[in-house]
């Protein structure tokens, strides 16, 4: 029981300290965050902007911190209805390696003091960022962290964001400029020009609507920095957007099963075409998206169609034995709307 009065206690001394504020003076902040501070980095200082909107001249008579490493700077002015005063508080690290929380109580004519506060952590040495070292990608002085623009998995209609950080490490400004862009990518720099020895973002933005794009695609982009142009390649997979199915959708759709798992020509001495059984076992009609390979020699008779429940249908796998010089060792991805198993892929395999 001592030990719930206690708390009972603390809660409300700690809701009587914040609701004492005064509502009659309006800070820009009441909590400041220095972030890392290096302990010989010198005095950190903060401007707290107050703001009169009482209807009469507030006289700050006393600011008060908790520490004599925190040294408050008041205006000593009245500060008329409707303009500013200032508390310039500063923090000194030199010996204070540690995380650090400071209140500071400013005092007015108004009834109720109002409370500041600052915070952070010093440390014995600020790690000094090597550009070339935090941004490895180099293209002459215009530094990226990684120029791949590797989506994977997305769903059709589904927005994806990729963020690129970049550093312009030269001594002048970098402006840059899109140059080629596919329809389902847009492009937000921050900033457009980037200040000599600056960072910055590159947001590249990706929104796929055309039901064509199912699949594995490869594209990319390309951007003028300055005068010179730079491409950045870009992958992603198009999948059916399965997060906006329901429970039931899910549950009745269709379901893709395959004659094979691999498909090897040998030495292309029984020909070089091959039938795949594609067959539906699910409740609804299954749709096949894409039939893709990376590999140009291998082609197949159909891409994209519909196999209802309980059919079976057929495709024919040919391969240009004149392009393969010494073997083959591909994948075959066939994308559907089987929630379950929305990419199966197909070894193809040949040796000469």
């Amino acid at each position: 029981m001592k030990r719930i009065c206690i708390l009972l206690s603390s809660l409300i001394l700690f809701c009587g300290w914040t609701g004492a504020q005064s509502d009659k003076l309006v800070f820009n902040e009441y909590e400041h965050d220095f972030g890392t501070i290096g302990e010989k980095d010198g005095t950190a200082i903060f401007d707290f902007i107050m703001t009169n909107k009482s209807n009469e001249p507030v006289v700050i008579s006393r600011v008060s911190a908790t520490c004599g490493c925190t040294m408050p700077v008041w205006s000593k002015e009245p500060i008329a209805p409707g303009k500013t005063g200032t508390i310039t508080v500063s923090y000194n690290p030199l010996g204070r390696v540690a995380p650090f929380a400071k209140t500071i109580t400013v005092y007015t004519n108004q009834p109720a003091p109002n409370h500041l506060k600052i915070k952070g952590e010093v440390v014995r040495e600020k790690v000094k960022i090597v550009p070339e070292e935090a941004y490895p990608v180099a293209m002459g002085n215009y530094l990226l962290k990684t120029k791949e623009l590797q989506f994977g998995k997305v769903g059709w209609k589904e927005a994806k964001t990729i963020r690129l950080e970049v550093f312009n490490n030269s001594d002048v400004p970098v402006t840059q400029k899109i140059l080629k862009l596919p329809k389902y990518v847009s492009v937000d720099f921050s900033p457009v020009t980037i200040p000599a020895k600056s960072a910055a973002t590159i947001d590249v933005n990706l929104n796929v609507q055309d039901n064509n794009f199912f699949g594995n695609l490869s594209d990319e982009i390309t951007i003028q920095i300055n005068d010179v142009r730079q491409s950045f390649p870009l992958t992603v997979t198009v999948l059916d957007d399965f997060s906006q199915w329901t429970t039931s959708q899910k549950a009745n759709a269709g379901k893709i099963n395959i004659s094979a798992s691999e498909i090897n020509f040998g030495d292309f001495s029984s020909g070089n075409s091959r039938t795949l059984k594609i067959s539906n076992s699910g409740k609804s009609l299954l749709n096949v998206r894409a039939i893709q390979s990376s590999d140009p020699s291998i082609t197949v008779s159909k891409t994209k169609f519909g196999i209802n429940p309980g059919e079976i249908a057929e495709i024919k796998v040919n391969v240009d034995n004149k392009k393969v010089q010494s073997g083959l060792s591909s994948t075959l991805a066939i994308v559907t709307d089987d929630p379950n198993r929305p990419v199966c892929e197909i070894i193809i395999a040949a040796n000469r």
